[in-house]
C-alpha cells in the first residue's frame, strides 16, 4: 500500500511538471478520436442512403469536457475541422468547427447545475444526462448551425424544421449513447470478472449477436415483416444493466447503435424502404428508449446494492454499538468497585507517609506506592474516556503535563516498528477542557496514525502557542481569532485523497476493513473538540502522511498550579460530619481521615442508618458525606430527607460511579458539591472546609 502510495505521488509529480505536453497530447488524442468516429458514422452512407441518426463526436465532446475540463475544446474544435475541411469550403468547415463547443459548453453546464454524478449509479442521473443535457445542448448547437444556414440561404424556409429536427436528434442521440458509454466505463461500477461472470457474459454476447439478427429481420423469415422484432433488444439491455451496470448496458446499446446504424445506412433490414427522415426518427426512439431503459435498470440496481450495503453496515454499527455499551456497563462497574479500592489505598499511604519521619528509610517505599495508586486512577480514568463513560468535569488543565501523563499507555498502543516523538513546546499550555475527553482525542488520532503506517513509520505529538487573526480563520468556519493552545499529530503514513480527506470527521465513516474499524474514533475527537470550544483541522496528501491540528482556547494558569498539592497543610475542622458510605474500607478511611483532621464523625453503613442517626434530635450535625449510590437508596434521596429533618445541614457527594447513573442522580448540577473517587486527604479536606466555608444560602441544594 505505501509502494502504491508513493508511485501515485510520483506520477502526480511528472504529471504536474509536464502538463503543457500532455494537455496537448490529449487534445490531439480527442480530435483524433472524434475524427474517427466521425468518418465511422459516415462510412455506410457512401452505399446508399445519407443516414446519420446518431452524431457521437457530441457525445464524446460532452464526456471529456466534463471529465477533463474546458482545456479539452481545442481538441473538439480541431477533430471537427479535420472532417469538415474536406467536404466543405474552408470558412463554413472553420465555422462547424467552431460550433461544436456550444453543445459541450450547454450541456456540461446543465450537468453541472443539477449535480449529476458521472458514476451512472443513481436513477436521476441518467435521466439529467439523456433528458437534460443532452436535448438542451444539441438544441443550442441545432439552432446556431441551421438558423445560420438559413440566413445564409443554404437552408429553405420549408426545410428549415426538418433539418432542425434532425440535427437535434442526431446530436442528442449522440449524447445518450456515447457520452453514457465513456461516463460508465471511466466513472461506472467496476465488474468483479469471476468464471461465472464471465460465462454470464459470453452468454449475453450470444443472445445479442442472435438479437440483433431478429432485431433487424436479416434472416429470411423476418427479412420480410414491415417491422422489425424490436422488443427482443429490451430484454437485452435489462439483463446488462441489472447483471453488469452501466458499463454493460452502455456497451450493448452501443454495440447495437453501431449494427443498426450500418444496415441502415447500407440499405438493408427493415429500415431500408423507409424515408431517411422516418430511418433516423426510429432509430432515435429505438436506441433513445433502449439506452434509458438500460441505464435506469442499472442505477435501481446500483440504489439497491448501495441500500443493502448501508443495511449491513448499520447492522453492524448496531451489534459495535451494543458491545460497546456492554463494554462501557462493565466498566463503569469495575471502575466504581475500583476507584473504592484506591481510595482506600491512596488515603492509607497518606496515613503511613504523615507519620513517617521524612528521613525514614520505608519513605520511599510508601511514596512509590502512592505513585503506583495514582498512576491506577489515570488508567482507570482512561479506559473509561474510551469507553466514553467519564462523567465530563472541564477545568484548567496543563496540555503538557496530560500528554506527559499519557505517554506511556500511547507507546503501549503504537508498538515498537513506530518511532514517537512527544514534545511540550507550548510556552502557556493552559487549557479548558475534560482532561479525560482530550486524552482520548489524543488517543484516537494516535491509533488512527498507527493504522496509516502498517510498515512502521514516525509520529509526532507536540504542543505549540498559536494565535489566530480573521485571515487564519477566514476558511474555518468553526474557528474564531485568538490565542489558542495547538496540539498536533503528524505521521509519515500513507496519508488520504481528497475524497477522503473531505470525509475523514463523518460518523461511521471508515477506510478500514469490515471489523477493523468503527468510523467513530475521528468522528468523537471532532466532538470532543468543538465541546471545548476549539476546532480542528487536517491535511494530508496521498504518500505524505497527515497532520491533524487541534485548536483549544488558551486559559488563564490555575492559581493551585504554582503549589504543590503534596506539600500543603490539610484543612482542619470540629464540626460534626454525618458519614453515611456503603464500602467499609472507604468508610473506615474517611471516618480515620476525619477523626484526624478534628472533625466528629458518626458513620453509617447504608441509606436507612444514615435517615435513622439523622432523625436522632439528640444529635446535631454540620455536614453529611453521603455516597451517591448506596445499597439501599440513593444519596440525594438520603440528603433531601435529611434536610427535610434538619435543614441547616450540608451536603457532600462522593462516589466512585462515572457514567450515567451519576447524572441521572442530578449530584453534578451546578451548585451540588461532588468529590470523585479516589480522592486523596489533601482533596477531601480541601472539599469538606469549602462546602462548611460556603455562605447558608450556596450551601442548599
Amino acid at each position: 500500500m505505501r509502494q502504491f502510495a508513493l508511485l501515485v505521488v510520483s506520477l502526480r509529480s511528472w504529471f504536474a511538471s509536464h502538463r503543457l505536453a500532455i494537455t496537448v497530447l490529449v487534445n490531439v488524442v480527442v480530435a483524433l478520436t472524434s475524427w474517427i468516429l466521425a468518418e465511422l458514422v459516415l462510412l455506410p452512407t457512401s452505399a446508399g442512403h445519407a443516414v446519420t441518426p446518431i452524431w457521437p463526436p457530441v457525445g464524446l465532446a460532452v464526456a471529456a469536457i466534463y471529465l477533463g475540463g474546458y482545456q479539452l475544446l481545442p481538441g473538439i474544435v480541431l477533430g471537427s475541422f479535420a472532417l469538415n475541411v474536406s467536404r466543405y469550403n474552408l470558412p463554413w468547415a472553420t465555422f462547424l468547427a467552431l460550433i461544436q463547443v456550444i453543445q459541450p459548453l450547454v450541456a456540461v453546464r446543465v450537468l453541472r447545475a443539477l449535480k449529476f454524478d458521472d458514476h451512472l449509479e443513481r436513477v436521476r442521473d441518467p435521466l439529467i444526462l439523456s433528458l437534460a443535457a443532452g436535448p438542451l445542448g444539441a438544441l443550442s448547437a441545432a439552432l446556431v448551425v441551421i438558423g445560420t444556414s438559413f440566413v445564409l440561404g443554404e437552408t429553405s424556409a420549408n426545410g428549415f424544421l426538418h433539418d432542425l429536427t434532425l440535427w437535434w436528434l442526431r446530436d442528442w442521440l449522440g449524447v445518450m449513447v456515447t457520452a453514457t458509454l465513456i461516463f460508465a466505463w471511466a466513472k461506472g461500477r467496476h465488474i468483479e470478472w469471476t468464471w461465472t461472470k464471465i460465462a454470464e457474459g459470453f452468454a449475453l454476447l450470444v443472445a445479442l449477436l442472435i438479437g440483433t439478427q431478429l432485431m433487424f429481420g436479416l434472416w429470411g423469415a423476418f427479412a420480410r415483416r414491415d417491422v422489425p422484432i424490436a422488443f427482443v433488444f429490451f430484454p437485452l439491455v435489462g439483463w446488462a444493466g441489472l447483471r453488469f451496470g452501466p458499463r454493460g448496458a452502455a456497451t450493448i446499446v452501443a454495440a447495437v447503435s453501431g449494427f443498426g446504424l450500418a444496415i441502415a445506412g447500407l440499405g438493408i433490414g427493415p429500415f431500408g424502404t423507409f424515408p431517411v427522415a422516418l430511418i433516423q426518427f426510429l432509430l432515435f426512439l429505438f436506441l433513445a428508449m433502449g439506452s434509458l431503459s438500460g441505464q435506469l435498470l442499472a442505477a435501481i440496481m446500483a440504489e439497491h446494492d448501495e441500500a443493502l450495503a448501508r443495511r449491513l453496515i448499520l447492522e453492524e454499527q448496531l451489534r459495535h454499538s451494543q458491545k460497546m455499551e456492554a463494554v462501557g456497563r462493565l466498566a463503569g462497574g469495575i471502575a466504581h468497585d475500583f476507584n473504592n479500592l484506591l481510595t482506600a489505598i491512596i488515603g492509607y499511604t497518606e496515613i503511613v507517609l504523615h507519620s513517617l519521619d521524612p528521613k525514614d528509610a520505608r519513605r520511599a517505599d510508601a511514596e512509590e506506592i502512592g505513585r503506583a495508586a495514582m498512576r491506577a486512577a489515570d488508567l482507570t480514568r482512561q479506559m473509561l474516556a474510551f469507553s466514553r463513560r467519564q462523567v465530563l468535569q472541564p477545568k484548567i488543565i496543563n496540555l503538557n503535563t496530560a500528554l506527559e501523563k499519557v505517554e506511556p499507555m500511547l507507546r503501549r498502543v503504537i508498538g515498537e516498528d513506530i518511532v514517537m516523538t512527544i514534545t511540550g513546546r507550548a510556552a502557556n499550555p493552559f487549557v479548558r477542557v475534560d482532561r479525560g475527553q482530550v486524552e482520548q482525542v489524543v488517543m484516537n488520532l494516535v491509533v488512527n496514525a498507527r493504522d496509516a503506517m502498517p510498515q512502521g513509520g514516525r509520529l509526532t505529538v507536540e504542543t505549540a502557542d498559536v494565535v489566530l487573526d480573521e485571515a487564519s480563520v477566514a476558511d474555518q468556519p468553526d474557528a474564531r481569532p485568538g490565542s489558542y493552545v495547538m496540539l498536533s499529530v503528524s505521521d509519515s503514513g500513507v496519508g488520504m485523497t481528497p475524497d477522503v480527506r473531505a470525509r475523514i470527521f463523518e460518523p461511521y465513516f471508515t477506510t478500514k476493513d469490515v471489523g477493523k474499524g468503527t468510523g467513530l474514533g475521528l468522528s468523537t475527537a471532532y466532538g470532543i473538540v468543538r465541546q471545548s470550544d476549539g476546532h480542528i483541522s487536517v491535511s494530508s496528501e496521498l504518500g505524505l502522511g497527515t497532520t491533524f491540528r487541534i485548536y483549544l482556547p488558551l486559559a488563564d494558569a490555575p492559581e493551585s498550579v504554582a503549589g504543590e498539592a503534596g506539600t500543603e497543610k490539610l484543612a482542619e475542622g470540629t464540626e460534626h460530619v454525618l458519614l453515611v458510605e456503603d464500602d467499609a474500607s472507604v468508610r473506615r478511611l474517611s471516618k480515620e481521615l476525619l477523626t484526624r483532621l478534628g472533625y466528629s464523625v458518626t458513620e453509617a453503613a447504608s441509606g436507612r442508618a444514615g435517615l435513622a442517626l439523622g432523625s436522632d434530635d439528640t444529635r446535631h450535625f454540620d455536614l453529611a458525606l453521603c455516597d451517591v449510590i448506596l445499597g439501599d437508596m440513593s444519596g440525594p434521596a438520603v440528603a433531601e430527607a435529611l434536610r427535610a429533618l434538619r435543614p441547616s445541614i450540608r451536603v457532600l457527594y462522593m462516589s466512585g460511579y462515572t457514567d450515567e447513573a451519576i447524572v441521572k442522580t442530578g449530584v453534578l448540577d451546578e451548585g451540588k458539591p461532588f468529590l470523585q473517587k479516589p480522592f486523596t486527604p489533601q482533596q477531601l479536606a480541601r472539599k469538606i472546609r469549602d462546602v462548611l466555608d460556603e455562605e447558608p444560602e450556596a450551601g442548599r441544594m
